[in-house]
């Protein structure tokens, strides 16, 4: 057998140590998300801060237009049923 050693291929510790970098830096940048995430307390005091206040008018009911409508239907009913 042959010591010749290939210089593209790396070796078994140039893999392991590229994949652990990369591990690493994976479970680094997804707990900075979670710790950058706002609580669910934070969110709500948002919400509410941008919720607009709404004032209700009343209207009295002489001022309310008359709300009365008919709809009436009118169709032929065919004397052979289709079933």
């Amino acid at each position: 057998m042959s010591t010749y050693k290939f210089a593209q291929i790396p070796g078994n510790e140039t893999v392991a140590s590229l994949t652990y970098l990369l591990v690493s830096a994976w479970f680094t940048v997804a707990a900075g998300a979670i710790l950058a995430e706002p609580s669910v307390e934070q969110q709500a005091r948002a919400a509410h801060a941008r919720t607009p206040e709404v004032s209700v008018r009343m209207i009295s009911a002489e001022t309310q237009p008359d709300a009365r409508f008919q709809i009436q239907v009118v169709a032929k009913r065919s004397a052979a049923r289709v079933s």
